[in-house]
Order: structure tokens, then sequence, then C-alpha cells
């Protein structure tokens, strides 16, 4: 019986252990496997790539180079205000004032966001057309295709969603259906 008692004690110790080592084993293999599945290029291996598929010259990556610092440059000044004024609506949401108020200077806050995106749009726009003008016929068509494959990529993954659906959905929207026969005028 003495001899007995260490050796429970000693198997006790080693099943949370033994457990403990198989518990790892599984959660390393897990995380490897998360790390190959969900790992991204960085943004210099997406350029690399991008120049590589549209076989850009050097010139052409130096211009491209130049209108995307450009861009970023006319850029920063309208995320910067957009980001002010989200931070605005954040705070308004903790403060005092009336709920009148409140509405009132939200739907002001979102009206000038709406406009500053307008801007951004605008900048992205120009500076898609400025890129475009460096590229040949062959290239903008390489172009135009990869625009292709990343909107059926998203659409791949987000799939289109119809206005209002399920539970919930205003009755005018979508009116019983009456079968009167065809005698019914």
């Amino acid at each position: 019986m003495k001899k007995l008692l260490p050796l429970l004690l000693f198997s006790a110790m080693l099943i949370p252990v033994q457990s403990l080592e198989v518990f790892a084993a599984e959660t390393n293999a897990k995380q490897e496997t998360q790390s190959v599945v969900r790992q991204k290029p960085s943004k210099e291996e997406m350029r690399k790539q991008f120049e590589q598929r549209l076989n850009l010259s050097d010139k052409q990556k130096e211009k491209a180079k130049a209108i995307h610092q450009k861009g970023h440059e006319e850029m920063k000044p309208v995320m910067m205000q957009i980001a002010l004024k989200h931070q605005e609506l954040k705070n308004l949401k903790t403060s005092d004032l009336s709920e009148q108020a409140k509405t009132e200077k939200t739907e002001q806050l979102k009206a000038e966001i709406k406009e500053l995106d307008k801007q951004a749009q605008e900048i992205r726009k120009k500076n898609t057309q400025e890129f475009e003008k460096i590229l040949n016929k062959k290239q903008k068509a390489e172009l135009e295709k990869m625009k292709a494959e990343g909107r059926a990529r998203f659409e791949k993954h987000h799939p289109p969603r119809p206005p209002f659906q399920g539970l919930g959905a205003p009755s005018f929207l979508f009116p019983p259906k009456t079968n009167f026969g065809s005698d019914w005028k």
C-alpha cells in the first residue's frame, strides 16, 4: 500500500503534463495551418507582382511611383478630415446635447463626411487616369483583365443581397399575391 500511493501520485502528475503536451502540439498545428492560409503578401510584394504582371518598364515604374506619391500627398489632408469627422461623431454619442441637437449635428457631420468621401473618390479617379496614361494598349488590356478578376474575386466572397431580405421586411414593398383568375378586371 505504501508503494502504491507514490505511484498513484506520480501518475496523477504525469497525466496533466501529457495532456498539456498534446494540447500544445494541437495548438501549434492549428496555428501553422492558419498562418499558411491567412498569410497575405506584403504591400511591397503585391506592388512587385502588379508591376511584373503589367510588364512595366523602369521609366513607367518611376512615373507610377511619382503618381502614387503625389496622390498620397493629395489624399492625406482629406483622410485626416474624414477621421476627425468620425471622431466627432463618436464623441457626439456621449455628449450632453439634447437628442434633437445630437440628431442635427449627426446629420451635418454625415453630410460633411459624404462630401469628403466624394473628394477622395475624385482624387482616386484622377490618379487612376494619370496612371493609365503611362500604359500602352497591351498593358491597359491586362489592367482591365486584372480589374475584372478582382471584381469576380470580390463578388465570390460578397454575394449580392436584395434590400429588406428576411424578417422585418416592410409589407408595402411585398404586397400579398392574389390570384383572382383571368375573368377579374
